[in-house]
């Protein structure tokens, strides 16, 4: 499968860090920051607008930067988008997980989605996906073979369920699953709010050696909840800080430590199940 050069993926997330930086920019300008053609910049920005990174405007581009509110104490929805940043952020650090070779089930999930660009420098993936989201970028940035299991089209959504998506992943064996989980109960069971994503979720942890989660907003009291599997069976969890802070005993209380922080994520390891780079 033919992927992208690095400098076309480089030039990609510099665009996407600098409209993020600046808040607003031109064409013109980012073409001269960069030194390619206008024309090249505008199919980037074509290309980063379809994943969510900006918004195009004319003759530029613009951050869509949307943080979380928190009004009175408690989040106005549990539906509110994380700053791209922190996404972004995320996204980087769930691909640092990834090793050379493995087959590995990539969760539905903003998130999940635009850390497949930073796997491009890892080689022969096999990578298994039931979001149809995840198709596109796969197949432009993954060096190896993309896998869509077959399964029955949720209701108003993009991704693929039911006993025929599970199935297909126990027939891939993956090595590692990544996952978004929206909170852990007091007893460190891990929960979705949807029933028919849970199922899948539950498998690929089951099945897989590894299993890294993202946290990737603080829990919503009252949203239904449905367990996909325990904290500690999980050899990774990532997080932004204000999740951290929310679950930080649980984590540790669970044998997780911290490996690795910047200033708006962190990712937490289980010595006894994560393996030494």
């Amino acid at each position: 499968m033919a992927k992208p050069s690095t400098s076309l993926l480089k030039r990609r997330l510099d665009i996407a860090d600098i409209v993020r930086k600046t808040g607003e920019i031109k064409v013109d300008d980012l073409a001269e920051m960069l030194a390619v053609s206008g024309v090249t910049i505008r199919n980037d920005l074509n290309y980063l607008e379809q994943q969510g990174y900006l918004k195009r405007s004319f003759g530029g581009a613009i951050y869509t930067a949307q943080p979380t509110n928190v009004t009175a104490g408690r989040e106005t929805s549990h539906a509110q988008p994380l700053d791209n940043a922190i996404v972004l952020e995320l996204a980087r650090q769930v691909a640092r997980q990834v090793r050379d070779g493995e087959t590995i089930y990539l969760g539905p999930g903003d998130v999940l989605r635009k850390s497949i660009p930073f796997m491009a420098e890892y080689r022969e993936l096999c990578l298994v996906v039931n979001d149809l989201a995840h198709v596109a970028p796969a197949r432009d940035y993954i060096d190896g073979e993309m896998v869509l299991l077959g399964g029955v089209l949720e209701a108003g959504g993009q991704t693929l369920g039911g006993e025929l998506a599970i199935q297909s992943l126990r027939q891939y064996q993956p090595s590692r699953c990544m996952v978004v989980v929206e909170s852990i109960s007091d007893d460190g069971t891990l929960n979705v709010a949807s029933e028919a994503t849970a199922a899948l979720l539950r498998e690929s942890i089951n099945t897989s050696s590894q299993c890294v989660v993202v946290i990737a907003k603080r829990p919503v009291h009252g949203e239904a909840r449905h367990a996909v599997g325990a904290i500690e069976n999980v050899s990774a969890v990532i997080t932004p800080q204000m999740v951290a802070a929310e679950y930080h005993s649980r984590f540790l209380a669970s044998g997780l430590s911290n490996s690795y922080t910047n200033n708006e994520c962190l990712t937490w390891i289980n010595p006894d199940l994560h393996p030494a780079r």
